[in-house]
């Protein structure tokens, strides 16, 4: 007598609408990306390759800043390289694919240090960059009080810009590590194994 097939693994809600989402997300900033990355190649670079001889940079340019300049467009490139591995990790999520759980588990924790790394760099370039721009010839003039008072406007709208930045940051880290955990958890993974073969005996 043949053993009966093993009943099929209810997919969940949960997973179909987080990859929905993602594939929505995901594949508009992969067409903006692929958008940039054209503009960045045709316009931008060939302006910025002839900038330095034609308009040396701002003297006190911090060091941070100018290495963001230089490789700015390698930031596009990430940013869609990013997007498709996005994409692909949501399609695999959506099909229930082990691979594309395990993927996509990867781009939730990479995304939590990013967003991490992103408020770092705010500070890192903005408040160094700012500075020196309110120093360059006819941004403020000659040290004022008026243009110390301005200085200390502008630190006190970066701070506030990167205040909000490390709450919004602590704020996607905890809703990726609410979906890890979710995709982490027994229900959930059962649904990303591979069917049973069921196997076909004969009775004695």
């Amino acid at each position: 007598m043949s053993a009966p097939p093993p009943l099929p693994v209810r997919r969940s809600t949960f997973v179909s609408v987080l990859a929905w989402i993602f594939i929505g997300l995901s594949g508009f900033m992969t067409l903006m990306g692929i958008l940039q990355n054209i503009m960045m190649q045709l316009v931008f670079v060939p302006t910025m390759r002839q900038q330095p001889a034609i308009q040396p940079s701002p003297p006190g340019m911090p060091p941070q800043a100018l290495w963001v300049f230089g490789h700015f467009e390698w930031f596009f490139r990430l940013f869609l390289l990013l997007a498709l591995l996005h994409l692909v990790a949501a399609v695999g999520l959506l099909l229930r694919r082990h691979a594309g759980r395990l993927l996509f588990i990867g781009l939730m924790i990479f995304d939590s240090f990013y967003q991490l790394a992103g408020v770092a760099l705010q500070r890192w370039v903005t408040g160094p960059m700012s500075h020196a721009m309110m120093r360059a010839p006819g941004m403020v003039g000659p040290p004022t009080a008026n243009g110390a008072q301005v200085t200390r406007m502008m630190d006190g709208m970066m701070t506030v810009m990167q205040i909000f930045s490390m709450i919004m940051a602590l704020g996607f880290i905890v809703l990726f590590g609410w979906i890890i955990k979710r995709l982490c958890s027994p229900a959930i993974q059962r649904e990303f194994q591979p069917p049973l073969i069921s196997s076909t005996g004969s009775s004695a």
